[in-house]
């Protein structure tokens, strides 16, 4: 029965990309809720299908000593053998995979010049001090070390805060564009030639993204096409030059939050979605 029920799955997702189906199924995005909830049990997130496509072309970066934020899964997946040390980064030690408790965007204590390639993925949106949080990414890693990012150009919007369990509630400070982002990198002293910016997305992709479709049910063409106006995921390689030296940016720190309680993830859809409209 399992091979059964994976044999239909399969087949309903295939049926899903069929020109007559989905042109139907354009219907639905009249709403005002996303089309499913954000466990993307039946498919794959559009923006993960484009970080993973980006972490394939630059897999030969993960190697010797590397960080992560949260866990170690991606730079296992992508490293294998290439990776000595693994070491996942994050707010509080919620597993034994985490060996560095820092705040990124204060990450005085932890120890420049150390790590060989460091990958932060989709964390950007939910930190506040984005100038902070880079020059401390580049800061810890060895020089010629590469730092392999994200940045969200479309997000939800978690509009009272999210509790993850990590002692502070999250919030979305941040969606960003190429022109930014290129721009952050330069004022930490870094040359274009040390950035490889790489800009995915087109209008139903964003459209897709934000009402949970996954990318299986998107055409080839809805998924390859990059428009440079409608961008959705920014991804980038920086490299660390040697002698890279920049002065520490001024903290900040924001000086509001939503009033009342954050919301909690759903135990039942994985989602903190159940908060819509509310």
């Amino acid at each position: 029965m399992p091979v059964l029920r994976t044999r239909l799955r399969e087949m309903y997702q295939r049926s899903l990309s069929l020109p007559g189906l989905r042109h139907l199924r354009a219907g639905q995005f009249r709403r005002l809720r996303p089309l499913r909830d954000g466990r993307f049990g039946r498919g794959t997130s559009i923006v993960r299908l484009y970080w993973s496509r980006f972490l394939d072309a630059h897999r030969e970066d993960v190697r010797g000593r590397c960080l992560e934020i949260g866990e170690t899964v991606t730079i296992r997946r992508f490293g294998g053998d290439r990776v000595t040390q693994a070491d996942a980064l994050d707010l509080a030690a919620h597993s034994p995979e985490v060996t560095v408790v820092a705040d990124l965007s204060r990450a005085d204590d932890v120890p420049a010049d150390t790590w060989d390639c460091f990958i932060n993925q989709f964390t950007m949106p939910s930190i506040y001090d984005t100038e902070a949080a880079l020059y401390h990414a580049l800061r810890l890693l060895k020089p010629g070390g590469v730092l392999l990012i994200n940045f969200a150009c479309v997000d939800y919007y978690i509009h009272r805060g999210l509790n993850m369990g990590t002692g502070d509630a999250l919030y979305i400070y941040h969606q960003f564009t190429p022109v930014e982002v290129m721009n952050y990198f330069l004022r930490l002293d870094l040359a274009e030639s040390d950035v490889t910016m790489t800009v995915y997305g087109n209008l139903m992709a964003r459209m897709g993204f934000l009402l949970n479709l996954p990318a299986e049910e998107l055409s080839r063409e809805e998924r390859e096409t990059r428009d440079p106006g409608q961008p959705l995921l920014i991804c980038v390689r920086a490299v660390k030059p040697e002698g890279w030296n920049p002065p520490k940016p001024a903290y900040r720190d924001p000086l509001w939050h939503p009033p009342g309680p954050p919301a909690r993830i759903s135990s039942t859809t994985g989602h903190y979605g159940d908060d819509y409209l509310r």
